[in-house]
């Protein structure tokens, strides 16, 4: 019997791993597309230091719940937040992007 190899797969097994320069650069890139867009910075500075709740930033922000599910997915996606006990709080890379933009 005949394996057929899938195209994508063969693309992304001849991709290899990323190298650090390429990290960097997506990292840089999305640290760009989150500071670029001021209903993400909103949500960092909201959730500064301390952390808050779902309730306390959907009040404090002022965004409908689609906008709100949207951009906290991302940022947590990309690690730039994190929820703990009902809390969300910054990781290092939000702290970074809290101290620099917001």
């Amino acid at each position: 019997m005949h394996d057929e190899i899938d195209e994508l797969d063969a693309y992304f097994a001849s991709k290899g791993e990323t190298t650090e320069a390429e990290a960097l650069k997506l990292e840089h890139m999305m640290m760009e597309k989150i500071s670029i867009n001021p209903a993400r910075r909103k949500l960092l500075r909201i959730v500064g230091i301390f952390g808050k709740t779902e309730k306390q930033l959907k009040e404090e922000s002022g965004l409908n719940d689609f906008f709100f599910k949207f951009h906290m997915d991302l940022l947590l996606k990309e690690g730039f937040l994190k929820f703990e006990d009902g809390i969300y709080r910054l990781k290092d890379l939000g702290i970074a992007m809290h101290d620099s933009v917001c």
